[in-house]
């Protein structure tokens, strides 16, 4: 029995020989390619150097024993990944961003664009953000982005929402400010990642009856701001008119003033010398036209007035 147990061993080692021996690969081998703007973990899952702390970061072709390794690939350019509730976008469940504001939930469609890194964690060292990224969370990347990223946005915006100070009707006019401080809190939640942005990719989805209320408050303050910019054109228009008859007047009354002015100085500028001048001026020019003739008499036939027309026969 165990001459048969020895022959069958010495068969089986005798195969493994021969799948050796022919494709020169031992059994168990795997290849992983880490391509350009990726950056690869090689894990031991077995001896006395297993462990994240220990695994290797690795790019290009990596050949590894997929018995007792494991190769774990992050991109490390910026992706963006939309969460929304479309099932054309994303997920085709709905992976929209729910919170609260003020007691009332909201519902966001979010746009985050994040990245993994290989920056050292201190100068010098071999572990990188990419080694502390995996040792806590043990996660994939996309396992991460559905789970624990999403997670941590929905309690970013309650968290925000709430330093803020928000309430239902001041988000409309507050969004940007909301997103920022999420992209803050979600940064600073997420060391080990590079969060360059977040974003909405739609506005935000209130309770019918919220936000019917708000649309009324809105559209309120929009009223009372078109009746005092009509007041302030009125008053504005009322002033200028003033203005102008004011400014008419004015121009009047210095146009009377400069011919008083100018009637003085002539009056003033009147002498008899001058008169005396003038008389003579006209003197010359009368004998200049003079012909040398005496001015003709015009006699007026002799006209009684008064007198009755004598009767015919008399």
């Amino acid at each position: 029995m165990r001459f048969k147990t020895f022959l069958k061993l010495v068969a089986s080692l005798g195969v493994l020989g021969a799948v050796t021996s022919s494709c020169g690969v031992v059994p168990g081998t795997s290849i992983s390619t880490v391509e350009p703007g990726y950056a690869g973990l090689k894990i031991r899952l077995y001896g006395g150097d297993k462990g994240i702390e220990n695994a290797r970061l690795v790019n290009g072709r990596v050949w590894y024993n997929g018995y007792t390794e494991n190769v774990v690939v992050f991109p490390t350019f910026i992706n963006t990944y939309p969460f929304t509730r479309d099932a054309t976008e994303g997920s085709p469940n709905d992976e929209s961003v729910i919170f609260s504001v003020g007691g009332s939930p909201v519902s966001a469609d979010v746009g985050v664009s994040f990245g993994f890194t290989t920056e050292q964690v201190t100068e010098g060292a071999p572990k990188t953000k990419l080694h502390e990224f995996y040792e806590t969370y043990r996660k994939t990347p996309n396992e991460f982005r559905a789970s624990e990223l999403r997670n941590g946005l929905r309690n970013c915006f309650g968290k925000s929402a709430e330093d803020l100070q928000l309430t239902p009707s001041m988000l409309p006019t507050n969004q940007q400010k909301l997103v920022d401080a999420v992209r803050t809190c979600t940064q600073e939640r997420f060391p080990f990642i590079v969060v360059q942005d977040v974003s909405l990719l739609g506005p935000l989805r209130l309770p019918e009856e919220i936000q019917a209320s708000i649309d009324e408050q809105f559209a309120a303050q929009q009223a009372a701001q078109t009746a005092e910019f009509n007041r302030r054109k009125v008053e504005a228009e009322a002033e200028a008119n003033v203005a102008r008859a004011k400014g008419e007047s004015q121009v009047l009354i210095e146009e009377a003033k400069a011919e008083a002015e100018a009637n003085r100085l002539r009056a003033g500028s009147v002498t008899p010398q001058l008169l005396e001048l003038e008389r003579l001026r006209n003197e010359r020019a009368r004998v200049q036209k003079w012909n040398g003739q005496q001015a003709p008499v015009v006699q007026t036939p002799n006209v009684q007035l008064g007198a009755a027309p004598a009767a015919d026969g008399q």
